[in-house]
């Protein structure tokens, strides 16, 4: 089954929203080749994922702090993702290719949880304040 975006999902920032579409066709991807079992594929697009997903959590800190949102919670969710992603890709990178229909269904059901319980759960929190904002607002870089 594959994760469709909807408009509902919007938490209220063109930049995550984006974000979230991006992730939501990187675990598609993923999920696509766990379950063509091509291991080259799968690695390429686990490190998609995994740099769309960084950008993603450095993108909301940013813009938590710029809304003066309490994002101490928000960040622990991060780092505990960040480390089940690791987790996987070292587990899936040890078959070789060879993983069995359960095993991608086990991953593919954990990444597409994530991605929609970290919209629903997490992000919906801020939505509330971020629709008090421009929906464009992209939080300026700190000066170098």
């Amino acid at each position: 089954m594959e994760l469709r975006w909807s408009r509902q999902m919007s938490v209220g920032n063109e930049t995550l929203d984006s974000e979230h579409k991006n992730i939501f066709k990187l675990v598609n991807e993923v999920d696509r080749a766990i379950r063509s079992k091509n291991s080259s594929r799968f690695s390429e697009t686990l490190k998609a994922l995994d740099q769309a997903t960084r950008k993603h959590f450095a993108s909301e800190t940013k813009i938590a702090l710029a809304i003066n949102y309490n994002f101490d919670h928000h960040h622990l969710e991060h780092q505990y993702i960040l480390k089940e992603m690791l987790a996987i890709e070292k587990e899936l990178a040890a078959y070789h290719g060879k993983w069995s229909e359960s095993i991608a269904e086990h991953y593919f059901q954990f990444l597409s949880a994530w991605a929609i319980d970290h919209i629903d759960q997490d992000d919906m929190k801020m939505k509330a304040l971020l629709e008090t904002f421009p929906y464009d607002l992209k939080p300026e870089e700190p000066a170098s």
